[in-house]
């Protein structure tokens, strides 16, 4: 469709609006959905007009998608880890300090690293952050 300014005046169709039905007003159109979970088939299958779905996570146009995937549940277990051990009393608040100022100076650094390769480009392979043996 063109633009407005493209079009000339002798041109332009001008909308009649349709009048609304009382069965228009009173649709529901949520249909007993109250919660997320009983969206999400309309959210992961949306498509904008354009014909790109609006959901671009769900799309891999990232070939290391996986291994970051990876990482992140890497990262979480150790939370899950360092919590148990805290509630269990196998460790103490001062050592739990320690440890996450260790690992906290440890994913800054990498991140540094990350973000000057996203920058740079010096290589090619992806670089992820590292918290122990793979």
């Amino acid at each position: 469709m063109l633009p407005d300014n493209l079009v000339p005046a002798k041109y332009h169709i001008t909308l009649v609006e349709q009048p609304s039905t009382e069965a228009d007003k009173e649709a529901n159109f949520t249909q007993g959905k109250r919660k997320l979970s009983d969206y999400e088939a309309d959210i992961l299958i949306g498509v904008s007009r354009t014909g790109k779905s609006r959901n671009m996570v769900l799309e891999e146009h990232d070939r290391h998608l996986k291994e970051r995937l990876f990482r992140a549940i890497k990262i979480e277990a150790l939370v899950h880890l360092l919590n148990d051990l805290q509630a269990e009393g196998e460790i103490d608040a001062q050592t739990l300090s320690q440890i996450m100022v260790e690992k906290t100076q440890q994913i800054n650094e990498a991140g540094n690293e990350i973000w000057l390769n996203l920058i740079t480009r010096e290589k090619n392979n992806p670089i992820f952050y590292n918290l122990g043996e793979d």
